[in-house]
């Protein structure tokens, strides 16, 4: 199995944080988060991404993995290869 490493830029919706009302012109300066998420990619497809940062491997083959994060392709900026495995 190949397993590549790749870094995956994406945008994100914000807010919430701030408790409390506040004025409209406050909630209106609201930015939208770009994030930066590395792993393997372990299920690719039209509509989705799926990125884990933490796989375990048995003799050559991710068999586990944690704290995985499904993107929708739509908000994906890019997406970079980090690191090949030659093993």
């Amino acid at each position: 199995m190949e397993r590549k490493l790749f870094l995956v830029v994406w945008r994100d919706a914000c807010g919430g944080s701030n408790v409390g009302w506040r004025d409209i012109a406050e909630v209106c300066n609201q930015k939208v988060a770009t994030v930066w998420s590395c792993g393997l990619i372990v299920h690719e497809d039209d509509d989705r991404l799926v990125i884990c940062p933490h796989i375990i491997v048995e003799n050559g083959e991710a068999i586990e993995g944690d704290a995985e994060l499904a993107i929708p392709k739509d908000w994906i900026v890019s997406k970079r290869e980090l690191f090949v495995d030659e093993q």
